[in-house]
């Protein structure tokens, strides 16, 4: 038994474009559509607990006994205890450890309840589960942050000092209870998440103001001590095992879509994923990625690692590769031992691959991404913020600094072929959920002065905002004749229309 994050086994090898065709254009079956967040490929820590997430969240019978000290008492206890038995006698591996570690704190537990019951009142069983999970979750995970990583309809967590807020994918955000006494204990558990994650060299601290790390369940952590007070905001990958299908059904993907976005990837053509924070960019892009065929090999560049493509053993071969930071030391004014995206970037060349995937471009790694793709970089892919589907070609220009813009669209007109827009639609304060979807497919060439010509494939039509298609793009002899794509299905009806409304509360839309 392990509390170590793994991830679930790839279903097969990437299917036939016909095969995926025939049951993405096949009706849905009513009420199977939804947004996304529905399907049960969540993320959760592997091995069995202490006591399901639910049980900590308890009726006032069985109300969390203890207060934030005596939990942070117990877990110091515990963790001297697990010290002196791995002294005494050292186990071979991290899996008798834990197991070791919940009969020490089961022990703990144990006594402390003896003491209460002599002194005040004794606990229920159910509150002693209770809080020998809070002691296990404040050793191992992330303490009084545990029972909102296990819940799978949560997707961010905020903490700006005692203020503690949750957005949830079907309800409104929540104002929680503080995780933390004080600044000082809530610094020192943003350090322990970090180091439990295996970011040991990254502290927030004084002389280190902003730290990013990972979390084990795969949620990527932004910390700071530049605010007022400690801030800390947690963005949860609640789908981690996305595939194209999938993500037809729960509504993000049309039929038409799903097909045109497969061809894409077998087409080797150059996609950029763009959108806003939470629309689901990520997920599109695991996605996508796994339909690169099995015979090529693939290098994955990221600043925190979110796409976990390597752990999947069938499909293409993925190199994995993941950016340093500086131990905060400074040799002539270059951080020591830090490396970004833009300094792997040129060895990618080297290693062989046949496809480079950025799981985000962020900063000047910009420049090399559009370069590899010009430069014959064919199938890469990557995605990037942009609060609407105009502003992405501004957004690279921005990005790409110290190039003249001029320079840079004719780097975009000849190394993108494609960009795929994706939106969202959050409607939980007024009773509904959060929609994701397709909004736009663009198909990008180079034009006449540099400047790129721009035309819609799949754009919005009448009131709803998801993406139908418009045109055939310039390759769709390609598609057809490498992909097995056939243009009628570019058609509105049958197959480019959404099979079910959307279900936008209060609009025109029946509820879907």
């Amino acid at each position: 038994m392990t509390d170590r994050f793994e991830l679930p086994a790839m279903n097969g090898a990437p299917a036939r474009l016909q095969d995926v065709l025939s049951q993405a254009l096949r009706p849905a079956a009513p009420g199977a559509w939804g947004a996304l967040g529905t399907a049960p490929h969540t993320l959760r820590p592997a091995g069995a607990a202490l006591t399901s997430p639910a049980a900590v969240e308890v009726s006032e019978q069985g109300a969390l006994p203890a207060s934030p000290q005596d939990i942070a008492d117990l877990r110091d206890a515990v963790s001297d205890d697990i010290v002196a038995a791995d002294e005494k006698e050292p186990l071979a591996n991290e899996s008798a450890r834990r197991e070791r570690a919940r009969s020490l704190v089961a022990e703990r537990v144990s006594r402390w309840a003896v003491d209460q019951a002599r002194r005040n009142k004794a606990l229920t069983p159910v509150q002693v589960t209770a809080l020998s999970q809070a002691v296990y979750d404040a050793l191992f995970h992330a303490g009084p942050l545990q029972k909102y990583l296990d819940d799978p309809d949560v997707e961010n967590i905020v903490v700006l000092g005692d203020a503690v807020q949750v957005d949830y994918v079907n309800r409104p955000t929540a104002k929680v209870a503080p995780i933390a006494q004080n600044d000082d204990e809530l610094i020192a558990l943003i350090n322990r998440l970090a180091s439990n994650s295996g970011h040991r060299e990254r502290r927030l601290s004084a002389s280190s103001p902003m730290v990013s790390f990972r979390l084990p369940d795969g949620s990527r952590a932004e910390a700071t001590v530049l605010t007022p007070v400690p801030f800390l905001g947690i963005r949860r990958h609640r789908i981690l095992n996305s595939s194209l299908e999938e993500m037809q059904a729960w509504g993000s993907l049309s039929g038409a879509l799903a097909a045109f976005l497969h061809s894409l990837v077998l087409a080797k053509k150059n996609i950029l994923i763009a959108g806003d924070v939470g629309t689901g960019k990520t997920s599109l892009l695991r996605a996508l990625a796994k339909k690169i065929p099995a015979e090529e090999r693939v290098v994955t560049l990221e600043s925190d690692r979110e796409l976990f493509l390597d752990h999947y053993d069938q499909g293409a071969q993925f190199l994995a590769m993941e950016s340093r930071e500086s131990n905060g030391e400074l040799v002539e004014g270059h951080p020591v031992g830090q490396i970004t995206v833009e300094d792997m970037f040129p060895h990618t060349l080297r290693m062989l691959s046949t496809r480079v995937i950025v799981g985000e471009v962020r900063d000047r790694e910009a420049i090399a991404m559009l370069q590899a793709m010009s430069a014959g970089g064919a199938g890469s892919m990557c995605t990037v913020h942009a609060a609407y589907p105009s502003l992405v070609l501004p957004r690279l220009v921005t990005l790409c600094q110290g190039m003249h813009r001029d320079d840079v669209h004719e780097l975009v007109g000849t190394g993108i072929n494609f960009i795929v827009y994706l939106k969202q639609i959050n409607q939980t304060r007024i009773g509904g959920r959060r929609h994701r979807f397709i909004s736009h497919v663009l198909e990008v060439q180079p034009g006449e002065g540099g400047h790129p010509s721009i035309q819609e494939i799949f754009a919005p039509a009448g009131c709803d905002p998801r993406g139908v298609p418009q045109l055939a793009p310039s390759c769709i002899g390609e598609l057809e004749g490498l992909a097995g794509f056939d243009r009628r299905w570019l058609t509105v009806p049958p197959y480019g229309a959404w099979p079910t409304p959307l279900g936008l509360v209060g609009g025109k839309e029946s509820a879907a």
